[in-house]
């Protein structure tokens, strides 16, 4: 490297981690300081509009320090703002063990994770082709059409129902199918474990009868016949809650 290489990787450290290395040979402590700072809360205020639930329930100490860690440590693969968040989950994923919160806030990581994905499924350029879909279709018989910007995630920890009021010790699986509604707004549908196996096997491409007998199956069932009912009561629920958007006309 040449000296201006030098310099830039000298200073750029020093931007992300003032503590661990020291102002540049020439460079005026005062006015770096003022760039430190700027970068610094830059992230701080983006991070904390993407994840306001953790951004509650950690005070400005526990919070400040886990960016100021993120910051020092990960280098950021995207130049765009708006891929910080999914860069901080991928930094959480990785060195969540390693994390001092983690003990204490076991539920950290998957927190985070269930915040940020309001990212990319509110900027999902997907378009539903209702022309292809009968909303009135026999969703048991026919084939069910799944919201295409949806997400379904199983967590550990109950992670919609967080707050700083409740903070769960013990892990409670939880369902949860996230989804883009008609009036272009990012919800969470909580599941029980056989209708999200419901919804998997949907996904996965099976019409809605075969994927009730898969899940008689699966659950071993004396009673398929009863599964049978209980599926389409399940998929009209489904189709109230935007999960389902209907039957294919192909």
């Amino acid at each position: 490297m040449n000296a201006t290489e030098i310099f830039q990787r000298a200073f750029a450290a020093h931007l992300r981690d003032p503590e661990a290395n020291p102002v540049p040979q020439g460079v005026d402590a005062e006015r770096a300081g003022v760039y430190v700072e700027l970068l610094f809360n830059n992230v701080e205020d983006f991070l904390s509009g993407c994840f306001p639930v953790l951004r509650r329930i950690l005070d400005d100490e526990q919070w400040n320090a886990l960016v100021r860690q993120f910051y020092a440590e990960h280098a950021c693969q995207s130049p765009f703002f708006r891929e910080i968040p999914a860069e901080f989950v991928e930094w959480l994923t990785t060195r969540f063990a390693s994390i001092a919160l983690s003990e204490r806030y076991p539920f950290l990581l998957e927190l985070a994770h269930y915040e940020w994905v309001e990212v990319p499924l509110s900027v999902d350029a997907t378009e539903i082709n209702w022309e292809g879909i009968d909303l009135a279709g026999d969703l048991l018989e026919g084939t069910p059409v799944l919201n295409p910007v949806m997400l379904l995630q199983s967590y550990q920890y109950p992670v919609h129902l967080i707050s700083p009021d409740y903070l769960p010790t013990e892990p409670e699986l939880t369902h949860l199918v996230l989804l883009r509604d008609q009036d272009g707004k990012i919800q969470f549908v909580s599941l029980n474990a056989p209708t999200a196996r419901l919804v998997q096997l949907l996904e996965e491409g099976l019409n809605a009868r075969a994927a009730i007998a898969r899940l008689a199956e699966d659950m071993q069932h004396p009673d398929p016949a009863q599964v049978l009912q209980f599926g389409q009561q399940i998929l009209a629920q489904l189709k109230t809650q935007f999960v389902i958007l209907g039957a294919s006309k192909v």
